[in-house]
């Protein structure tokens, strides 16, 4: 796997489209396509701010090592009604030994929370736009 295959493949691992990673990473749309599709080769302030997306960049430019920055992260799910919860699906999660299989859980995850969250938008959408017609009519 090249460069650009190894950006678009760290862009969905975090589970983003072009335009939210390009944001993330401080850059138009436009330049991400060009890294992705490998017609242009990210310089040093590039490289630079697709690392504070959290990428290894050691895997970024060899493809050697783990994907992700293997920085220990806990975070404080103690206080959700879901804790427990949470809790039993990291330790399914850490437990899948194939980084491209754990990798494939987590973004079907989040992309199955983000197509739930689009559903409530959209549902509100309609129950505004429904309390507004009413209101003109």
């Amino acid at each position: 796997m090249d460069l650009a295959n190894r950006i678009k493949a760290w862009r969905h691992a975090l589970g983003l489209t072009q335009d939210e990673f390009a944001k993330l990473a401080g850059m138009s749309k436009a330049t991400l396509v060009g890294y992705e599709v490998g017609q242009r080769k990210p310089g040093a302030d590039a490289l630079a701010a697709i690392a504070k997306t959290g990428v290894n960049m050691t895997w970024l430019l060899t493809g050697e090592g783990e994907m992700r920055v293997q920085v220990p992260v806990t975070p404080d799910i103690s206080a959700s009604p879901y804790a427990r919860r949470w809790e039993k699906i990291m330790a399914l999660v850490e437990g899948i030994e194939d980084e491209e299989e754990r990798s494939a859980f987590l973004d079907e995850l989040f992309a199955r929370a983000r197509q739930t969250a689009e559903l409530a938008e959209l549902r509100q959408a309609v129950k505004t736009l429904t309390a507004t017609l009413k209101k003109t009519a």
